[in-house]
């Protein structure tokens, strides 16, 4: 079967039309403006090689200015289209580059064409001037198979070589014939500018398509390891949060331990004044059992008509209860276990406290005084750590006592109600604390004590914090330190 060269070109024509719709029609479920782009500028290339096919047998402006036109704008389309590949990297100077060198041409092959009637040199011109063009195809090509290996890169190399080979070869054939009487004769150089079309036209579709679908599925690749690694980062916070757990629960039991160790910190000094205050009622315990022992055994005293046997017992029990009192609270206070809650009466609280620091104040000449609210202060909470706490208030202001400190040593306790919350104040007249101090007093391991270890404030904020309740303080140089502790009359039940 015998095939003219026009009937050729117009089948090339077929083949842009059916591949570019092919891929349109394949990828349309991706809905991508590149897909379009690339499928439409194919398609009016199609176009133009029909119109380029039949000079002739359409008029002379068809041929000379729409196939030319439709032509350049496909070229440009599909270059755009491939040059998105290569994005990140900006691509708007290229662009720029490629609209302008077609715009020349144009004007060039418009004004040999219609002026200068130099269909010959115009005919060079097309064939050379889309050689170096399409080149670009292979320089894209091999930019994309630099920064990722693929088939789809090697495919476009290929295309670009093809097309800017046949259509050098086109070139050189028209420049050595000298003629264009026959423009569509079946030359070598014809022959193989169409069978390079055919190649270029297959490749470069096959090359696209290929370079999306690898980069499509690059995409699902990443957001498949993307939704791995948000699993795996979920997971990591779960595991996070529960260490977290676990590590409050550790700060919590650790509070726990340094509670019991601050119960312990100055039990030395408090032993020794406690052991005096302690010897002074069971001292009275032994006296009077004694003497009550004396007055039994004394026959001619009627035992239960003895005024002094009567005073003997009555300062018994007192001594007997003071004692007791005295080691109860310290059983509460230094007794090892958790955090419990209680109903107490918060001036007894006070009351307990002041009885196991007196003997302590007292050798320190200090003068101790009380003002308590007339009415009981209910309050539920750890009974131990507010003891603690108040220990621990009383202790500073006793400690507040330069040597050289000449006047006379007072601290003030009052307990008093304020807006539903009881308000314990704990005053001195000392020597104040610095001011370096000052704004850092309740934090861990900080003090302004050259014994002190920087853990009785911040334990002491630990706790009333946790009772839901405040602490603050006013001081001044050589005027002393007011602390106040408020604490709701009511609180819900809390646990570490």
């Amino acid at each position: 079967m015998h095939l003219d060269t026009q009937t050729t070109i117009f089948m090339t024509c077929f083949v842009y039309l059916i591949l570019h719709g092919a891929i349109w029609f394949a990828l349309q479920e991706y809905r991508s403006y590149q897909v379009k782009l690339w499928c439409a500028s194919g398609m009016f290339s199609g176009i133009a090689v029909v119109l380029l096919s039949m000079r002739g047998q359409v008029s002379e402006f068809l041929f000379l200015y729409v196939a030319q036109v439709l032509m350049l704008v496909g070229n440009w389309g599909r270059m755009v289209a491939l040059r998105m590949y290569l994005l990140p990297e900006p691509q708007h100077r290229m662009n720029r580059v490629y609209a302008l060198a077609s715009t020349i041409y144009f004007i060039f092959f418009v004004y040999l064409m219609a002026v200068l009637q130099a269909d010959w040199e115009a005919l060079i011109l097309f064939n050379a001037f889309y050689a170096v063009l399409c080149f670009d195809y292979f320089r894209m090509g091999l930019k994309l198979h630099r920064t990722h290996k693929s088939l789809g890169a090697k495919l476009l190399m290929a295309a670009g070589l093809i097309i800017s080979a046949s259509l050098g070869v086109r070139t050189i054939g028209v420049a050595v014939g000298g003629s264009i009487s026959e423009l569509y004769a079946p030359t070598w150089h014809q022959a193989v500018m169409v069978v390079g079309q055919f190649g270029f036209i297959t490749l470069s579709n096959i090359a696209f398509l290929r370079i999306f679908l690898e980069i499509a599925e690059q995409k699902k690749l990443a957001t498949a390891q993307e939704l791995t690694l948000t699993k795996e980062r979920a997971e990591e916070s779960q595991r996070t949060s529960l260490i977290f757990k676990n590590l409050l629960a550790e700060r919590e039991e650790i509070i726990r331990h340094l509670t019991l160790f601050n119960k312990t910190a100055g039990m030395g000094a408090l032993v020794a004044s406690l052991a005096h205050e302690l010897n002074q009622p069971l001292t009275v315990i032994q006296t009077n059992a004694g003497m009550i022992e004396l007055l039994l055994n004394d026959q001619e005293a009627p035992p239960h008509q003895d005024a002094r046997i009567d005073k003997a017992l009555t300062s018994l029990r007192k001594a007997n209860q003071r004692a007791a009192t005295i080691i109860s609270t310290l059983r509460d206070m230094y007794g090892q276990g958790r955090k419990t809650m209680s109903a107490f009466d918060f001036n007894e609280l006070v009351n307990d406290v002041l009885l196991l620091c007196q003997p302590s104040l007292h050798k320190q000449t200090i003068d101790v005084q009380v003002q308590l609210h007339g009415q009981a202060l209910n309050l539920i909470g750890d009974k131990s750590q507010l003891q603690q706490v108040l220990l621990n208030l009383i202790t500073n202001a006793s400690e507040a006592f330069l040597p050289t400190f000449a006047n006379a040593k007072k601290i003030m306790v009052q307990t008093s109600v304020e807006n539903d919350q009881i308000a314990l104040t704990v005053e001195d007249n000392g020597s104040g604390i610095t001011p370096d101090i000052e704004a850092v007093m309740f934090e861990l391991l900080r003090t302004n004590k050259e014994t002190g270890m920087g853990i009785g404030l911040w334990l002491s904020k630990t706790i009333i914090d946790s009772h839901q309740g405040t602490i603050s303080f006013t001081t001044h140089a050589n005027q002393g330190t007011k602390f106040v502790v408020t604490l709701p009359l009511t609180v819900e039940k809390m646990y570490f």
